[in-house]
């Protein structure tokens, strides 16, 4: 019978010019699968589920997370993986996240435009009555050719879109692709090709988000704002319907017939066009000499084209060597087109011989950490010459030479000889036994040394480099070398395991963060003998599922100073990637030693894929034990000749190391902590040397006694004993009662308002929350004394802070409650929790109190000054109040008009700065114990007054 895929001759026709463009996209983005949506219930890794049904099939199971339009990937039963990527996308996502199979066919829409049922670009080709020839675009960006007339109702034949008569004897042929488009002019007679309109075709556009202009290769391109090319095309170029011819006594056996529109015939005369690209136009200037010579067969084709893609696949040919025949259409020809008679029968596949090449280049980005067990190319052979196998090879060339602008004449050299396969498919049953299409894989043949398709895909995939074959007859001069082979859907088939990347954010916490060096003079001291180590390991093969890889990470210790290197190994695992912990043991490590450590995940794989499991090692990190703390207090020297001086003077003292010695590193000091009033310091000291001395500038601001806090600080943080050294500071005031001595002063003598002065001159004005004006303390004397009166649930009086708790300094004022019936608090002063001091009276005790919070937590214990039973509180009576704090001493004592009543120590020490309260006391988050009753001549002094003193504010 006749073979089916003899080529048809072609039917002879007037001639046709096409004028074509096609664009193709630049770059695909990977689709993650809408199974692991937010919100959506995973597994703990999909591809730990996929493995482990692979393992109970035998069978390789998909991992659908990973699946993107070009590339599937495989679970195996031996744990290994298979990605296979095609050179052009194969499948699209829908808007809820299923797939469905690309397809160019072309289709209405309600819209009126026509486009593909399913591609991974945005194309619309015109509709009736448009001018916008294409619009082309991707992820917001696109650009539209416009023809400079309406254009008429399109004719749909499968991918093609027919527009006619669009000028005088000339068709439109508008065709897609799953990535892009291509166009061409049709002219159909010479009178056509004669219209001036032939001259110059000029395409208006319109683009959004891209730039057009030229590619280097002479074709359209569209680059985005950072100058990345999103689509891309070839040189337009036109050509005539001239055929090689076949003798009437011959067989064809050249394969199916390319349409004349799609590709110029081994015998047609072919022109390369210019572009010129402007930011209003696209213009191409046809060749007249081509549309007028006497001998160009018509239709004449005119073509450029654009799409995108991160692959590629072109063929090159012997019979138009300047041509470039990018992306083609279905299938194509390798080997050598000539003539041969084979069992008497006389077949021929051209008239005019000639002999094609294919090209084929597969990027390899994020492959860099796969190790590469077995690489297969893989590509569909759809017809031979005859039934006669014969050998077809696989080399690679350079991938820079593998694009749009390829041709016969500057196509890349071969390189090596990968893989050959001895084939003969797609002549059906004409042979016996039958040969239908089929796919041809090219892999390595371990009883062939010289093979080597494997370790070159692994050596491009450790470099992230593309890589590109030619496919060739292995003798380009028998004419039974000839089949046909699609370009459209060959494959790179790769098994692997992902290694794991290298362990990253190393952390060392002692328990203070530490970050990884191995610059000796930069490397931490810790002060912890059973640090912790911690890295983030990460595994790329299961990315996309959300969840990551099981992972184990080993931890190494060693020691740099003593010929024991390996101090300690231990593992953290298996779990997801993530972070990955590991304390050293007790007893590991020894004081004043020195360690490096590093860490490695592995990915659990087993077998011949074990040695891939294993990351690289993370970086080195070096430190150095120092588990003693500075074993003296640091000496305070005060410099000399600024022993009586006023508060608020500067003065100056001295710290040194007090004869410290570490066991291993004598005196280490790094620094010193010190600080007024606060025992734990955190201002910090740097003396010139490792064990030197520092001096530090201090102005206390309080008068009479003081305490400076400092203790020594070595390399690794060790805190040495804390040293309280006590100075007295002279008083800044000839009258230490004066109000200009004070830290605040609030005489309340206003007769309304909602703000009260600082009489001090120190602007700690005072903010009244609802409390009235009225008579006060001295009133009878003195009418136009005032005070504030407090409602005993609301009303309250703030102002900042006025002392530093942690200091000397003395509270006072005059009240008179009016209710004695639950706890009220005259004054107060804020921390975050609790107070630094409160002068208050209390039910329990049923006496005044002055005390503080041991601590400003919530659950803080307090410590009371609390008057005697000889001076009970009594309502609606005038007493005055007072309170001190001796920082020396760490003594609170209450003072009621004028005489001390009672004392209390704290242990620890520290400064309220959350703010004055006239009328309320903090305990932990509320508010609490507001006063009843009236308040006035309030006073905070900064420093510590005598009783002396006391009694005089008492009875002035």
């Amino acid at each position: 019978m006749t073979n089916p895929w003899f080529r048809r001759l072609r039917a002879a026709r007037t001639l046709g010019a096409l004028i074509c463009g096609a664009v193709v996209m630049g770059s695909l983005p990977a689709v993650i699968s809408p199974a692991i949506a937010a919100g959506s219930t995973l597994p703990a890794s999909a591809e730990a589920g996929a493995f482990a049904l692979a393992a109970e099939t035998g069978e390789p199971v998909e991992i659908i997370q990973q699946r993107t339009e070009d590339e599937l990937v495989y679970a195996n039963p031996d744990g290994s993986l298979t990605s296979e990527t095609s050179v052009q996308p194969q499948r699209v996502q829908r808007p809820d996240g299923s797939w469905e199979k690309a397809d160019a066919t072309l289709e209405r829409r309600p819209d009126g435009t026509v486009g593909p049922k399913a591609a991974v670009v945005d194309l619309a080709f015109a509709a009736a009555g448009s001018s916008d020839l294409v619009t082309l675009g991707e992820e917001g960006k696109s650009f539209t050719l416009r023809w400079p007339a309406p254009l008429p109702e399109p004719v749909l034949d499968g991918d093609t879109a027919e527009y006619r008569e669009v000028l005088p004897g000339v068709d439109l042929l508008a065709t897609a692709s799953v990535t892009g488009y291509s166009y061409v002019l049709e002219v159909k007679t010479p009178e056509a090709a004669r219209s001036e309109e032939l001259a110059e075709l000029r395409l208006p556009v319109r683009s959004e988000g891209l730039e057009l202009g030229t590619s280097p290769t002479g074709g359209l391109q569209a680059v985005d704002a950072s100058g990345e090319r999103v689509f891309g095309g070839q040189a337009p170029k036109m050509w005539d319907s001239a055929t090689a011819g076949v003798p009437a006594d011959a067989v064809p056996a050249s394969g199916p017939d390319t349409p004349a529109q799609e590709a110029p015939d081994a015998g047609a005369k072919v022109v390369d066009m210019t572009l010129d690209v402007s930011t209003t136009a696209v213009t191409v200037e046809p060749d007249r000499a081509l549309l007028t010579a006497a001998d160009t067969d018509f239709p004449v084709y005119i073509d450029p084209e654009a799409g995108m893609s991160k692959s590629e696949w072109l063929y090159v040919s012997s019979s138009h060597p300047s041509t470039e025949f990018h992306k083609f259409k279905d299938e194509e020809g390798v080997g050598r087109c000539s003539a041969k008679t084979i069992g008497g029968i006389y077949y021929v596949c051209s008239g005019s011989p000639y002999t094609n090449r294919m090209y084929f280049q597969f990027a390899t980005k994020g492959w860099q950490n796969r190790t590469i067990s077995k690489a297969v190319f893989e590509v569909y052979e759809t017809f031979a010459f005859s039934c006669t196998k014969s050998a077809v090879n696989l080399h690679m060339v350079a991938e820079g030479g593998v694009d749009s602008a390829t041709n016969w004449n500057n196509k890349p050299k071969d390189g090596d000889l990968l893989v050959d396969r001895t084939v003969a498919y797609g002549r059906g049953d004409s042979c016996s036994p039958d040969a239908p299409a089929s796919w041809v894989g090219f892999a390595d043949n371990a009883d062939e040394s010289n093979e080597n398709l494997t370790a070159s895909v692994r050596k491009k995939a450790a470099g992230e480099d593309s890589i590109a074959f030619s496919l060739r007859a292995a003798d380009e001069d028998d004419p039974n070398s000839w089949k046909r082979f699609r370009g459209d859907n060959a494959k790179l088939v790769v098994t692997y395991n992902t290694r794991p990347d290298k362990p990253t954010g190393e952390r060392l916490t002692n328990p203070d963060e530490k970050t990884c060096t191995t610059d000796n003079t930069k490397r931490p001291w810790i002060r912890d003998a059973t640090p912790r180590m911690s890295v983030t390991g990460t595994d790329a093969d299961s990315h996309t599922d959300g969840s990551g890889q099981n992972l184990t990470a080993t931890f190494q210790v060693w020691d740099q100073d003593t010929s024991r290197p390996l101090v300690y190994e231990g593992k953290d695992g298996p779990q997801n990637e993530g972070k990955f912990e590991r304390e050293i043991p007790v007893r590991e490590l020894k004081h004043g030693g020195g360690y490096r450590w590093r860490a490695q995940t592995y990915d659990g794989s087993t077998g011949s894929l074990k040695n891939s499991g294993y990351s690289p090692w993370s970086d080195w990190c070096e430190f150095v034990v120092d588990v003693e703390r500075p074993d003296t207090e640091p000496h305070v020297e005060p410099v000399t000749g600024e022993a009586d001086l006023p508060a608020g003077t500067k003065r100056h003292f001295t710290f040194s190391a007090n004869g410290n010695s570490d066991s291993v590193f004598k005196n280490d000091v790094e620094f010193y902590e010190w600080d007024l009033g606060n025992d734990t310091p955190t201002r910090k000291a740097d003396p010139t040397a490792l064990g030197g001395k520092a001096t530090v500038e201090v102005a206390p601001s309080t008068f009479g006694p003081n305490v400076l806090y400092v203790r020594s600080v070595d390399r690794a943080g060790n805190r040495g004993p804390l040293e309280k050294y006590f100075f007295t500071v002279d008083r800044a005031c000839a009258d230490v009662l004066a109000d200009t001595c004070a830290a605040a002063v609030y005489g309340l003598d206003q007769t309304s308002g909602t703000t009260t002065p600082d009489a001090s001159g120190h602007d700690r004005d005072l903010t009244v929350k609802g409390a009235d004006w009225v008579a006060g303390n001295n009133s009878a004397s003195d009418p136009a004394d005032k005070a504030l009166r407090f409602n005993g649930t609301t009303d309250h009086a703030t102002a900042a802070s006025a002392v530093h708790t942690g200091q000397a300094f003395t509270v006072s004022a005059w009240v008179r409650p009016t209710s004695l019936a639950k706890n009220i608090s005259v004054i107060s002063q804020a921390g975050s929790q609790g107070n630094g001091f409160n002068l208050y009276y209390s039910t329990a005790y049923k006496r005044w109190i002055f005390g503080r919070h041991i601590s400003d937590t919530a659950d803080s214990d307090l410590v009371r000054a609390m008057a005697s039973s000889e001076r009970p509180a009594t309502v609606n009576k005038w007493v005055h109040l007072a309170g001190t704090y001796d920082p020396v001493a760490r003594r609170f004592t209450l003072f009621v008009d004028g005489e001390e009543q009672g004392s209390a120590t704290v242990t620890d020490v520290w400064n309220a700065t959350k703010g004055l309260n006239i009328g309320r006391a903090r305990y932990g988050a509320d508010w609490s114990d507001p006063f009843a009753g009236d308040i006035d001549d309030v006073r905070l002094v900064p420093g510590l007054l005598s009783g002396t003193e006391i009694f005089r504010l008492a009875n002035s």
